[in-house]
């Protein structure tokens, strides 16, 4: 067998690898993206609260009287309580408002994929029921804020743009830069350390109580 055959053999080899490698990583990818997304916010989350001394507690779940509450990330900072929930899409987002109950999955070209529910939505009636629970009614000033996190590679195309003032929808890179804004700008007078010493025990009891209750049911 000449030279030449044995180079095309080789070549021919090597971008066979290379496909099979390119598929390969491309499921992992899929498999793993979600995952790994998740574990990343909870990491900028984690060094944000450090720097600044706040509260964080993950994977949260809290039984009201009427609903149980499943929160991704609970922070407490100076001025607000911030209820955070992670979302991952492999493709694009569309949908006629922030209020509607379901939004769509479009690919890059545009093409519907599948519906999926508003997670802003459903994430601003989490943190509605969570304020009322824990005591904050409409007369008091506002200490809750919502905000919805997805990943970086997907855009979000919403035909109305109308949005609560204590309600976000950003991506992860903009998760930490966002709440420091909203404590830096934001006009109210910081939690006391009164207020402080009364919400974090609770949050954290409430958040362990329903942990071992889940657990002892499975």
């Amino acid at each position: 067998m000449g030279d030449k055959a044995w180079i095309y053999y080789l070549a021919g080899g090597l971008l066979l690898a290379l496909v099979i490698g390119a598929i390969v990583l491309f499921f992992l990818h899929r498999k793993y993206a979600p995952q790994h997304f998740k574990r990343s916010s909870w990491r900028k989350l984690y060094r944000l609260v450090e720097d600044q001394d706040w509260y964080l507690l993950n994977n949260v779940v809290i039984k009201t009287e009427s609903d149980s509450l499943h929160i991704s990330h609970l922070l407490v900072g100076d001025k607000f309580v911030y209820v955070i929930s992670t979302r991952y899409y492999e493709d694009d987002l569309r949908g006629d408002s922030f209020l509607a109950n379901k939004w769509q999955v479009v690919d890059k070209r545009g093409a519907v994929l599948r519906e999926v529910s508003n997670p802003v939505f459903f994430n601003e009636r989490r943190t509605m029921c969570l304020a009322k629970f824990l005591g904050w009614n409409p007369n008091k000033s506002p200490m809750f804020i919502s905000i919805v996190v997805i990943n970086n590679s997907s855009e979000a195309s919403i035909t109305d743009p109308t949005i609560s003032p204590y309600s976000y929808l950003i991506h992860k890179k903009d998760l930490c830069k966002l709440i420091r804004k909203i404590e830096r700008e934001t006009n109210c007078s910081p939690f006391n350390q009164e207020s402080l010493e009364k919400l974090i025990p609770r949050l954290h009891r409430l958040s362990v109580e329903n942990s071992k209750e889940e657990n002892s049911e499975e």
